[in-house]
């Protein structure tokens, strides 16, 4: 019981830790910036890792992994994953007019993840994920319609979109695992536009979205030879509409123009997407992955002033070396597990803007080890990258972050003395 608690305060610490101080011009359209990261031991790997599985660590990117993961008979582990992430952003281009405000930075709690094997064949997940994030704050100009003369205006605003999601597995052969993520999308945007005119109007608009969104993934594994071993894995989820609560609030200085409060069907909608990864191993040392993920953006048909949502892409791929520690103690012996990591992605953003779609590519590195004699596996990521472009006036991100996974290993039902190996 002890166990159940703790849990459940974690759960509604990391919950409340959802937020965003990091801003990005580029978030200002549709749900914002979609988490390419599932800030597991994939975040190493340049975030590839559709067809990996693990029998004592989560990968929560593909719903199929958590069939694979060890099953004790009469102790019945159990996986807890808390998650956080380090970010700074240094910004570049001719838009930049402040040498001292050319940056921001935050820290936050990014996923909480529990899982547990019920049955042998079957593999129960359930946690909270990020899914978008949207924060941004800029100064321009406009034009109000009738009137050719050009205005001062600010824009900011802010907000995410957060998955709570439960992930069944199954393994239908010993070789071969489905699964499906069922989750609840939710979130809240708010965004404010101020213009100065002889006096000040102001246009502020609050949207409240939650929608069911499922997710289904496919994992084969096998040994190629004596040596080598692999695994393909791929993941995809429907083209699924939003409704949202919107408000609208339009004031001329203390004056109240318009108010709008209703429920908006289809209000967005977020696209088909697909992933496939493979996965080789050579003598259980070294592991190469490779995924390729897309997501059908033109067929949302949203687009604006100078600016529209397409097809996007992205291919990432690592290299991972595992080198396990054996220790004995009291006759019983443990393997202790460390990894070193390295990946690459590049990708084509669902946002075109003046005529080119925004890309980000990045390197990442990862180490991971298991605490001896405890429960406890940490697993840390950098990643160096850039988004967007200096080209027709747009900003370039150049991104720094790291990344910590704390993994809690441990066992229901059982008052005796643990051995973690």
């Amino acid at each position: 019981m002890k166990k159940f608690k703790i849990v459940v305060i974690v759960c509604f610490c990391i919950g409340k830790s959802f937020s965003q101080n990091t801003s990005s011009p580029y978030s200002i359209i549709g749900l914002g910036d979609i988490e390419k990261s599932y800030f597991d031991r994939t975040s190493g790997l340049g975030h590839a890792g559709v067809a990996l599985y693990g029998e004592r660590n989560l990968y929560v990117g593909n719903p199929a992994s958590f069939s694979f993961l060890e099953n004790r008979a009469f102790q019945n582990p159990f996986y807890l994953d808390l998650a956080v992430r380090y970010k700074n952003i240094n910004y570049a281009g001719d838009a930049i007019t402040s040498s001292t405000a050319n940056q921001s930075n935050d820290l936050q709690f990014k996923r909480i993840s529990f899982a547990i094997k019920p049955k042998p064949r079957w593999g129960l997940s359930f946690g909270l994920l990020p899914f978008s994030t949207a924060n941004y704050s800029f100064v321009g100009v406009k034009t109000i319609q009738g009137d050719p003369t050009s205005f001062n205006a600010n824009y900011a605003g802010s907000g995410s979109t957060n998955l709570v999601y439960l992930s069944n597995s199954f393994l239908l052969t010993k070789n071969l695992s489905v699964g499906i993520q069922s989750s609840i999308l939710f979130g809240q945007f708010s965004d404010k536009e101020t213009i100065y005119t002889d006096s000040v109007l102001t246009t502020e608009r609050n949207i409240s979205l939650a929608k069911p969104f499922f997710k289904g993934g496919i994992i084969y594994k096998g040994n190629i030879n004596k040596n080598w071993s692999g695994s393909i894995g791929a993941t995809g989820s429907l083209k699924t509409t939003m409704n949202a609560q919107y408000q609208l609030n339009v004031t001329d200085g203390s004056t109240s123009l318009k108010s709008i409060d209703e429920t908006r069907s289809n209000y967005t909608a977020l696209p088909l997407m697909g992933a496939i990864g493979v996965s080789a191993t050579y003598k259980n040392l070294y592991t190469f992955v490779l995924d390729y993920s897309g997501q059908n953006w033109s067929s949302i048909n949203h687009k604006g002033t100078n600016y529209s949502l397409v097809n996007s892409d992205k291919i990432s791929a690592g290299f991972q070396y595992i080198k396990n520690d054996t220790i004995k103690d009291r006759n019983v012996t443990a393997v202790y597990e460390n990894i070193f990591q390295v990946g690459f992605f590049y990708s084509n953003s669902y946002l075109n803007t003046y005529g080119q779609q925004i890309k980000e590519w990045g390197v990442t590195l990862g180490a991971g080890t298991q605490l001896k004699r405890s429960p406890l596996a940490l697993h840390a990521t950098l990643e160096i990258g850039s988004r967007g472009s200096t080209n027709n006036g747009l900003i370039r991100e150049n991104i720094t972050q790291f990344g910590l996974t704390l993994s809690y290993r441990d066992f229901w039902y059982t008052k005796k003395i643990k051995k973690y190996n």
